[in-house]
């Protein structure tokens, strides 16, 4: 079977559909990303072109002072730290709780909130219209595909109209990005620009800005994109379907 290096130190092998229903998906995702703090492979962390993700959307909202950003998937707080220093005020949510969490909220006191909390469960991240902007910085491309619509639903109802968007998903430079999978059956999604403005625009956000990020290793890139919430985010029945 053909595989595929997402990463250094990563292989995953392509799938034509998700292995599991969404309903069973949510609970390997939870644990694939805890094996992975637990034994320090989270890689990620210290990939330095993840930074530049929470950089670019301290560049769109270089007009805006003091603003609330949610950081979904905030890890370790490397991201969060970079927004803080910017001046604005976060709050962090990750399925897996880190202790580097507390150095922060006492560098930052009463701006710098975090969180054990997965973004779509009800009870879990309450409100609505409480941010300014959100930070997806390597989240929506392990999303189930049938949770897209109710993950980028609660991102719209969660931001105040006209407040920003900016995720980073694994770019394709074919003509349609793939699915994959890891041992732990944790999804991955490579998107086409064409693909990610589609699926934002489809749920209620339009384009800001897009922009690949080279990773350092060989070919790979990140795509970049900054959205902005429109009036009204679209049904899942009125979205296209996206695997």
């Amino acid at each position: 079977m053909d595989t595929h290096d997402i990463a250094e130190a990563y292989t995953v092998v392509p799938v034509a559909a998700p292995p599991l229903a969404d309903e069973e998906y949510a609970a390997v995702l939870r644990a694939d990303f805890t094996d992975h703090y637990a034994h320090g492979r989270d890689i990620w962390t210290g990939e330095e072109a993840m930074r530049e993700t929470p950089r670019i959307l301290l560049a769109a909202l270089a007009d805006v002072r003091d603003a609330h950003i949610l950081d979904i998937g905030t890890g370790h707080g490397r991201d969060a730290a970079i927004l803080l220093a910017g001046g604005h005020r976060v709050t962090g949510i990750d399925l897996v709780a880190s202790d580097e969490w507390a150095g922060l909220r006492a560098r930052w006191p009463g701006r710098a909130r975090f969180g054990a909390a997965e973004l779509t469960e009800p009870g879990e991240l309450t409100g609505a219209r409480q941010y300014d902007a959100v930070l997806d910085n390597g989240c929506l491309h392990h999303q189930h595909p049938d949770r897209y619509p109710a993950y980028l639903r609660r991102v719209h109802e969660l931001l105040h109209p006209g407040g920003l968007l900016t995720v980073s998903v694994f770019h394709s430079a074919a003509e349609r990005g793939d699915l994959f999978v890891n041992g732990g059956r944790r999804l991955y999604r490579e998107f086409t620009e064409a693909e990610l403005a589609g699926l934002l625009t489809a749920h209620g956000f339009s384009v800001v800005e897009l922009r690949t990020v080279p990773r350092g290793r060989d070919a790979l890139h990140y795509l970049v994109g900054t959205f902005r919430s429109t009036p009204a985010a679209t049904t899942d029945a009125d979205a296209d379907e996206l695997t």
